[in-house]
């Protein structure tokens, strides 16, 4: 799987983008056939909110679907665990419609 990692107002270190890479280039063991993931990491800017968040977006796309979740952390490394576990969950429950549907009971 081609995994892009990028950030808008977020410094990510080498270490942190390659993470971001290994743990989302593990998703594909759920789902085979995604070929491409994008990993945006960018500070939420709304002047209202006291604590400012990091939201990480991913999607994955493949066989032509699209697949994407979003989740805010208080930092970079923990928005992208959280959207990487909300996607290996829409990942599961999309292989299980696949497969519900061509084997019906």
């Amino acid at each position: 799987m081609d995994v892009t990692v990028s950030s808008r107002h977020v410094e990510l270190s080498a270490a942190q983008k390659s993470a971001a890479e290994e743990k989302i280039s593990r998703l594909s063991r759920f789902f085979e056939g995604m070929d491409r993931a994008t990993v945006h990491l960018y500070e939420e800017q709304n002047p209202r909110i006291a604590d400012k968040k990091d939201v990480c977006e991913i999607t994955v796309i493949g066989h032509g679907r699209h697949v994407h979740a979003k989740c805010a952390a208080p930092d970079p490394s923990s928005a992208v665990d959280a959207a990487a576990a909300k996607l290996e969950r829409e990942l599961r429950d999309l292989k299980e419609r696949l497969v519900s549907r061509s084997h019906p009971r």
